[in-house]
């Protein structure tokens, strides 16, 4: 299954895996642009040129931890060591979270550590260092309202929730899929052969919300 197109996506670096142990590599900062310079940065974009990536200085262990790249697009959140969806609270997620992803179309410069990239990747993700043997579940929305050139828009809100357990030394990918109008968490396994990147998806389960 091919990933085909997702919305742009926006990251943060994992440097670890744990309720009470992660650490953030950020992205490379954009100087603020000019009216003109902004013209030629949305010029740029338009024609799909992503920036120049940044690398990752994390420590990846595969005999304990595992990796996922996750594609631009939707909202996306992370939350370690459960099965379930803690309960958002009044002022967003819960507790336990961490933001890997949300939409945006500046600061597009992909972070990475290394991991094998199919053919079929897109061009905008970055890379994280997960804990492996333990639930990960990964939330998506999107939808709610945007504000564009002065012109607000509003889209149906839309979420998916699930998890699984990542394997330690494996490679995953994790992104949004559209299927028949609902929003749906995919995840991949990647693995090279013959120096070919295979990609295989898995059948996560979904994750309820905790009790």
């Amino acid at each position: 299954m091919k990933l085909g197109h997702p919305t742009l996506w926006r990251l943060k670096v994992l440097k670890n895996l744990s309720l009470t142990h992660l650490q953030s590599n950020k992205n490379t900062q954009m100087k603020k642009l000019s009216a003109g310079t902004l013209s030629v940065a949305l010029s740029v974009l338009l024609m799909g040129c992503a920036l120049r990536g940044t690398s990752a200085n994390s420590t990846y262990d595969p005999a304990t931890d595992a990796r996922i790249r996750v594609y631009f697009g939707v909202s996306t959140h992370f939350y370690f060591n459960t099965e379930c969806e803690p309960k958002h609270g009044s002022i967003g997620h819960g507790g336990g979270s961490t933001e890997v992803a949300k939409p945006r179309v500046l600061h597009l410069a992909n972070t990475t550590i290394g991991m094998p990239l199919p053919q079929d990747a897109y061009k905008y993700y970055d890379e994280y260092v997960i804990k492996a043997n333990q639930p990960l579940t990964i939330t998506l929305d999107s939808g709610g309202w945007s504000q564009n050139n002065g012109f607000v828009v509003t889209e149906t809100r839309r979420h998916a929730a699930g998890t699984f357990a990542p394997q330690a030394g494996v490679d995953y990918e994790a992104f949004a899929q559209d299927e028949h109008g609902y929003l749906r968490l995919a995840v991949r396994r990647l693995r090279v052969e013959d120096q070919s990147v295979q990609v295989e998806m898995l059948n996560i389960k979904g994750a309820p919300q905790c009790q």
